[in-house]
């Protein structure tokens, strides 16, 4: 069955489109952090960014520089978090490929990232070691 966001852009459902190409839409969030929160969405069907096609990848980021600079033209936004949700772990709440533009002004108090903890003694270059690996 095709995703919400598939009936979205096929026109089955009514959406706030920014934008739409041969690759990419970029569409209004129903729910939004902030005023302007756009959702920059592949017209591929793939779960994960790391799914979607090699053109549909390379396209992505000239959308996404466009896309940060009207939200920050449009909103007066002086900053934008650029969330990728890469999965149901992750809190992806729709099960295709997309990236949220949410505008940001100081103070907003909206989506504070949370403070870590730093690596034990030697785990800092085990993982650095291991994700090497991995990218091989």
């Amino acid at each position: 069955m095709a995703s919400i966001f598939t009936r979205i852009i096929n026109g089955e459902i009514p959406g706030s489109f920014v934008f739409k190409d041969d690759l990419w839409v970029a569409l209004l969030d129903i729910a939004p952090a902030n005023p302007g929160h756009v959702l920059l969405i592949p017209r591929q069907e793939a779960q994960y960014l790391s799914q979607l096609a090699p053109p549909t990848l390379a396209a992505m980021g000239d959308r996404l520089a466009r896309l940060i600079t009207a939200v920050k033209l449009a909103t007066g936004a002086p900053a934008v978090n650029v969330v990728v949700n890469d999965g149901p772990e992750a809190n992806q709440a729709v099960p295709h490929a997309h990236i949220h533009l949410i505008p940001r002004t100081a103070g907003d108090g909206k989506l504070i990232h949370p403070h870590g903890t730093a690596y034990a003694a030697g785990e800092l270059a085990k993982w650095a070691d291991q994700l090497a690996r991995a990218w091989k």
